[in-house]
């Protein structure tokens, strides 16, 4: 979306790329809990620390906060980055830098997971196995979800997405999505259902799916005007909640799942491609040409 110019606030030109780790390479004076040596995994956002919402751990909403590869920040596609002390967070030695630089993606599913207000034994909808689909579905799981529906025209995804904790796997481009939540819930419904890929369509199975008094989560960016059947939401007591990217609270957390062994995305890690060929890798991406790649990797090797 950023790269063809869709994006609501990436907008180019810029040097982008905001999932990252590193090795620290130098500190400035005032840093006293970061060293030159750490390997660390980059959160990208940083919030004014002066409104409302900063001073109640919410900066993710921040009307000011200022992003790793959004206008003049230079973001990951460079050698080297700037970031504050506090967006630096410590990975393990056994943990690797694809992993490290994975922590962003896994931490929107985990918060959008905790937005949700899914419960242990709850009954859950992936709408779209892409790479925030699948850490979704992976936050579900080790959040324990009784039971995940997960759709998704790729073959290979649909495959990945068994092996990672999907019960039942679809093609919505073959099996009706709505149709296959009510059979499994014998007409009840789904309790919590993430939207993870944009489209009206999608929007309109996820409410339709929903059950009563259960949840909505909107997790993909819609750049267009989406319209919904409100009266769906309404009528039904459904709630739609939208969530927004992550808090450090949420990274210390997707760190400890990863040191504790309970979290691996090695598995969720497609491709791994050298910086000079990412300008066509990205390009293919964007284009559609790689529809099996979950999480492709620009390494500075």
């Amino acid at each position: 979306m950023a790269f063809k110019g869709l994006h609501p606030y990436r907008v180019p030109p810029v040097i982008t790329g905001h999932e990252l780790a590193g090795e620290v390479v130098s500190i400035g004076k005032e840093v006293k809990h970061v060293r030159v040596g750490d390997r660390v995994a980059v959160e990208p956002h940083v919030g004014c620390g002066k409104c409302w919402f900063c001073k109640h751990g919410q900066y993710n909403l921040c009307s000011d906060k200022r992003l790793i590869g959004v206008g003049a920040w230079i973001g990951a596609f460079a050698e080297y980055v700037v970031a504050e002390e506090g967006m630096c967070f410590k990975i393990p030695s056994f943990v690797s830098w694809e992993e490290g630089a994975t922590v962003e993606p896994f931490a929107v599913g985990y918060h959008a997971v905790h937005v949700s207000g899914m419960n242990i034994g709850h009954t859950v909808a992936i709408l779209g196995c892409g790479t925030i689909g699948m850490m979704t579905l992976l936050a579900s799981r080790i959040g324990g979800a009784i039971s995940i529906l997960a759709t998704e025209p790729s073959e290979k995804k649909r495959k990945i997405a068994a092996d990672i904790g999907a019960d039942i796997v679809i093609n919505p481009l073959q099996t009706d999505p709505v149709e296959t939540a009510l059979s499994t819930t014998k007409g009840k419904g789904i309790d919590t259902v993430f939207v993870t890929v944009s489209g009206t369509q999608v929007l309109k199975q996820a409410l339709l799916m929903c059950r009563r008094g259960g949840t909505v989560v909107v997790v993909a960016v819609f750049p267009d005007e989406t319209p919904v059947e409100l009266w769906q939401v309404q009528n039904y007591e459904r709630k739609l909640v939208g969530t927004n990217m992550y808090t450090s609270d949420d990274y210390e957390a997707v760190i400890q799942l990863l040191e504790s062994g309970t979290l691996r995305l090695a598995p969720l890690i497609s491709n791994r491609v050298p910086l000079m060929y990412a300008p066509e890798t990205i390009k293919a991406l964007a284009d559609g040409e790689r529809p099996d790649d979950i999480k492709t990797i620009i390494s500075f090797d």
